[in-house]
């Protein structure tokens, strides 16, 4: 099965997360010391049982008017004192459970799709498995993907798609890449072989659209309706 580029190949591998017992002011430190907005909650197995976004911080700071303070979102959980709001809570009080997470072999197009409709920046990657922490993927993680250089998706596409996985002559079929679009004509045997063709070349790492062109001799896609008796 051609999945394209997966998470594994793009993630970053040194994170930084919590342990469950983090105190909120570990917490809020850790976020303004590294310059991020969110971060996973692990137990003592380092398995991901959480998420504690900086929305997260503010809304557990119930006893803090919101609107003081400055130096952004973060800024905010400062009391003028000099002591952080909410700080009696732990990463558990916080945190927001169970976490959407993907593993290192998720597709790359898969693990965008879950970021968008989480409406979330980034995803925890996780073993299988156990549920331990490996990495994390980011938006812009997943951006990279399309920065492929044309000729490389179309070598792909000829080459290892085609002529190896398909086993179709690659003689038979023009194929063109700009811009992450790939265009395919040409013409095949069958109905089923040029879905099944355009369907692979989606998932290929940097596509973003295919355009199909093919034709074919016989539509095998057709049920045959049965004899009379």
């Amino acid at each position: 099965m051609i999945i394209g580029v997966s998470v594994g190949e793009v993630m970053r591998k040194h994170v930084v997360a919590v342990r469950e017992q983090a105190r909120f002011t570990e917490i809020v430190a850790a976020m303004r010391r590294f310059h991020i907005s969110s971060m996973p909650v692990i137990d003592a197995q380092e398995r991901v049982i959480g998420l504690i976004s900086n929305y997260d911080l503010l809304l557990g700071d119930e006893s803090h008017d919101l609107g003081q303070g400055g130096g952004g979102r973060l800024g905010r959980l400062f009391r003028r004192d000099g002591r952080y709001g909410g700080s009696g809570k732990i990463a558990t009080d916080l945190m927001t459970s169970p976490a959407v997470t993907v593993t290192a072999a998720t597709p790359a197009r898969e693990a965008a799709r879950v970021m968008y409709r989480n409406r979330i920046h980034q995803l925890p990657v996780v073993e299988a498995t156990s549920g331990r922490l490996t990495g994390v993927v980011t938006r812009s993680d997943l951006l990279a993907v399309y920065e492929r250089p044309d000729e490389d998706i179309r070598r792909e596409v000829l080459h290892d798609i085609i002529e190896q996985t398909l086993e179709i002559p690659s003689g038979r079929l023009k194929v063109t890449a700009v811009g992450g679009t790939v265009t395919l004509s040409g013409r095949l045997e069958c109905r089923s072989c040029a879905l099944r063709l355009a369907e692979a070349v989606s998932h290929v790492g940097g596509v973003i659209t295919v355009i199909d062109h093919l034709t074919y001799e016989r539509d095998d896609t057709v049920a045959k309706a049965p004899p009379r008796v």
